[in-house]
């Protein structure tokens, strides 16, 4: 029912924009069956409706036959009781199918004008990787998704060997690319992916690139978006909020700490970040922040009990320097302190400044190791005693960490630590390369 929803408020839209007042039928018969399936390959596959059954790609349906399906569609929502073969979202005729979902013996009535909507908001769906789809009710991604009809089809009509039924997979790749380039009307877009038997589709773009890219273009809004799955069996993860300026956060801390790296070829965020967790699993929190874009593997970093870290000296090639800025980055942005950010900074050269020194050398450097493996704040400040022993000079410095510390969140001391032993590492690999 959602995608009638969306559905109804891009036909709202497109008659704004035109000067008309169509109905979803009429919508349905001027622009979505033209563009969707009155081709040789179709935009988009829904299983079991009249558009295709029968059909087979070495032999299309003609161009009498396309159009005798859509009467037939036109038939069973004038006739039917809905159910998935016609209507986008609803349950399966069989109640007891995989396709059916969220049932209930009442009798809701269904006008026919929401089945056609649904049609049109399901071509609205922003397809990710981990098949899964986002409806998300914003009236410019909308109107962006519609503009991207258009080119999707001359895409298609276009290009031998190219996979139909891939609007939702198209949308997530063409909406990431409108949102990111101002000029995208004239630009050539082809995001195209060539099989070993010379087949070609269009990949499925990554969730966190479609973020990023709502990210730059709303980075003051929350955006609430439908997360699914329709096919073989439905999957529905309901009503997810997007906070759209945590992520925002993560992308301009990366763009900064860019700038302080020298002879490091730029990179953007988009093409080298990896995320810890799926999409479906971030989902299951109810909410995307900064959080749920933690980096992949930066969790053998965290303080973990008694286990000891291997935290390995930081290498100055050009992908070692561009994962530490997206660890480095994330963990500044999570802690969102300029004054812990500070201290971080301020202890991290202190420390490579004291075991630097002549007298107590080695004692020092294990003195600080077992500092940077604390696994709470209790156990840092205990440590740290020994540090002040071998650095007596700092002696000031040391007791306004411990004040920090003993004042500072708990659930912030992970990302402070993980800071600090990176600006401390990456310190020490400076030097050793001079």
């Amino acid at each position: 029912m959602y995608a009638s929803i969306i559905g109804k408020k891009l036909i709202d839209l497109a008659n704004k924009q035109e000067g008309k007042t169509r109905t979803s039928k009429e919508f349905i018969e001027e622009v979505y069956f033209p563009l969707f399936y009155d081709h040789p390959k179709y935009l988009h596959w829904t299983i079991n409706s009249p558009f295709v059954q029968g059909y087979k790609s070495n032999n299309p349906p003609s161009k009498e036959k396309r159009t005798d399906n859509l009467k037939k569609l036109h038939e069973k929502v004038s006739c039917d009781k809905p159910d998935a073969s016609f209507a986008i979202g609803f349950g399966a005729a069989d109640d007891t199918a995989t396709t059916s979902g969220q049932m209930t013996s009442i009798e809701i009535p269904v006008a026919g004008e929401d089945i056609y909507a649904s049609w049109i908001g399901a071509g609205l769906g922003i397809g990710v990787n981990g098949g899964l789809v986002l409806l998300i009710d914003n009236l410019e991604i909308l109107n962006l998704l519609f503009e991207g009809w258009k080119r999707y089809r001359e895409l298609l009509n276009d290009t031998n060997h190219l996979k139909g039924n891939q609007i939702e997979t198209w949308n997530g790749q063409w909406l990431t690319f409108a949102l990111n380039n101002p000029e995208y009307r004239q630009q050539l877009f082809t995001p195209l992916e060539q099989k070993n038997n010379d087949s070609i589709n269009i990949p499925t773009q990554n969730w966190v690139k479609v973020l990023f890219a709502m990210s730059r273009r709303f980075p003051d809004q929350n955006l609430r978006t439908y997360v699914y799955s329709l096919g073989q069996t439905n999957v529905t993860l309901g009503f997810i909020q997007i906070n759209l300026p945590e992520i925002k956060r993560e992308i301009d801390m990366y763009d900064y700490l860019f700038g302080e790296l020298k002879g490091v070829n730029r990179k953007a965020i988009d093409d080298v970040y990896n995320t810890e967790f799926g999409f479906k699993t971030v989902c299951m929190q109810g909410a995307i922040g900064l959080r749920e874009i933690q980096p992949k593997d930066l969790k053998e970093y965290f303080p973990r009990g008694k286990k000891e870290i291997s935290f390995n000296k930081i290498k100055t090639d050009e992908k070692s320097l561009i994962n530490y800025n997206i660890y480095l980055s994330w963990v500044i942005a999570m802690l969102n302190n300029k004054t812990l950010i500070q201290t971080a900074e301020e202890a991290a050269q202190t420390l490579a400044q004291s075991v630097n020194q002549e007298r107590g050398k080695k004692i020092q450097s294990n003195n600080i190791r077992k500092l940077l493996e604390s696994n709470s704040r209790k156990m840092f400040i205990n440590n740290i005693t020994d540090v002040l022993k071998e650095d007596p000079a700092n002696n000031e410095f040391y007791n306004s960490i411990v004040n920090e510390i003993d004042k500072m969140q708990a659930d912030k001391f992970p990302y402070f630590l993980i800071l600090l032993k990176f600006k401390y590492e990456f310190l020490n690999s400076n030097k050793s390369k001079d």
